[in-house]
């Protein structure tokens, strides 16, 4: 069952854009903004216990799951399935928005292009990267793939609605919690909670980056990459970028030189490489769901 809600949430995302502007509506931060309002909130976000914050959301949605797979009729947990996968991806577009920065480049908007590279770029606690060089644009992209939608898949794959859930809510909490530089502590939390969600989805997700570019490059990439091991994001994220620049051939890559023609189509590149995966996972899903291992 979750290999179909699979393949027709990623039907309807690619068909309805106008699904991505719904989902733009940021529950969870208005959530924990809701949280704020009290003395005791405040307090309790402020430490690093106040990750737990994503628990209440996920008891939820988890007990809504179960009495769903438990007590309804097949249809009602397509749909729940389909509307919990749908909300978790994202929240916006890789796509549009990787075209978009790519036609910027080519009309010579520098302005919009520069803000749509920094918004590529963004780490995952909400700050800005230090740079946004090409090599750091294309590894942010591969990254993303990961962030937006492959983790995203896997995470469903073996947890229904709730998995996919807690990867979304993991992913925004270090943002949310490094808004304040009062809550450091807890934004450190959150991004080791966020780094151990992804130790293993990442992994996945960097062999399946090399199997569906150039394999070679993608191992070699995968060999001299830094600090792989650790349980982290930022490990994580350098093995991501690292290996889908490798299974690109742009390791060597200098955005100084590089004509936006040909910086434009790594671009696409990218976006095809994660295409790529995406059938890939697709595939190894209906492996599994055949061989009865998962449903």
């Amino acid at each position: 069952m979750h290999l179909i809600v699979i393949v027709v949430a990623l039907l309807i995302e690619r068909t309805l854009g106008q699904l991505t502007r719904w989902r733009q509506v940021n529950a969870f931060a208005a959530y924990v903004r809701l949280i704020e309002r009290t003395r005791i909130g405040r307090l309790w976000l402020a430490r690093p216990a106040g990750v737990a914050v994503i628990l209440p959301p996920l008891i939820v949605v988890g007990a809504a799951q179960w009495a769903v797979d438990t007590h309804l009729w097949l249809g009602a947990q397509l749909l729940f399935g389909l509307a919990g996968l749908l909300i978790s991806l994202g929240p916006r577009d890789l796509w549009e928005d990787v075209y978009a920065l790519a036609h910027a480049r080519t009309q010579a908007a520098h302005d919009e292009a520069e803000a749509r590279a920094i918004a590529l770029c963004r780490r995952a606690t909400g700050r800005r990267s230090a740079d946004v060089t090409a090599p750091t644009i294309l590894g942010a992209v591969l990254v993303q793939g990961h962030e937006r939608v492959l983790g995203v898949l896997l995470w469903f794959f073996v947890a229904g609605p709730t998995g996919a859930l807690f990867y979304r809510l993991v992913r925004e909490l270090p943002a949310l919690a490094a808004r304040d530089p009062a809550t450091r502590a807890t934004a450190r939390v959150a991004e080791y909670v966020h780094g151990i969600a992804a130790w293993i989805p990442a992994r996945i997700v960097a062999v399946i980056y090399a199997i569906a570019g150039q394999t070679r490059h993608g191992v070699a990439a995968w060999r001299t990459a830094r600090a792989t091991t650790h349980v982290s994001g930022v490990a994580s994220w350098r093995l991501l970028a690292a290996v889908g620049r490798g299974a690109l051939g742009e390791t060597g890559t200098d955005a100084a030189g590089m004509p936006a023609e040909r910086f434009n189509q790594a671009l696409i590149d990218a976006l095809s490489l994660i295409s790529r995966a995406v059938l890939i996972l697709l595939a190894v899903f209906a492996a599994f769901t055949l061989a009865g291992v998962l449903r």
